[in-house]
């Protein structure tokens, strides 16, 4: 990356996260139901599109929801397979804190977004990037930069949760 690109990502995080540091002043509540639609538009997003490529290209990889196929997979890499299996808990389970904003909502509101909501879109998600991959390796799907947009505003919306979460401690 030359410098004046990096200069300029510098900027606009810094830039963004003086947005989202002034915007604390309305209230977290107030706040994150103006971001609400957009973490909504995330899920639809890639649950979407991984539901488009599990059907139109490799059904079969939902096979891998047969718990045997884990037990497999951990037998055959051993720590590295523990060690990807948590990556993918991380994934999930941080999607699950953007959603939930840090504690914001009750504990039934966190369970039902993250049953019906997160969960659901990132399983769909996730195999549809292997259905997609199983056919086309180290292709970018087409609508790559579509969802980078959309996953650049789910991005500003964790950093605004981490931002609210701080403001609720020190408060």
């Amino acid at each position: 990356m030359s410098c004046t690109k990096e200069y300029a990502v510098v900027g606009i995080s810094v830039a963004i996260l003086i947005i989202l540091f002034c915007a604390q002043r309305f209230g977290t509540d107030k706040v994150g139901f103006s971001f609400a639609p957009i973490v909504l538009v995330w899920f639809s997003f890639i649950g979407g599109i991984g539901l488009y490529n599990l059907l139109n290209f490799d059904i079969g990889v939902l096979r891998v929801l047969n718990p045997k196929y884990i037990v497999d997979y951990l037998k055959r890499n051993g720590k590295k397979g523990w060690i990807s299996l948590g990556g993918i808990f991380l994934c999930i389970t941080g999607t699950e804190a953007m959603f939930a904003d840090l504690g914001h909502f009750n504990v039934r509101a966190i369970q039902i977004s993250f049953s019906f909501i997160t969960f659901p879109a990132l399983a769909v998600a996730y195999s549809g990037q292997a259905a997609y991959l199983t056919k086309f390796p180290g292709n970018v799907d087409p609508l790559y930069w579509p969802t980078f947009v959309v996953a650049v505003a789910a991005a500003i919306i964790a950093s605004q949760a981490m931002i609210s979460g701080a403001f609720s401690i020190i408060q």
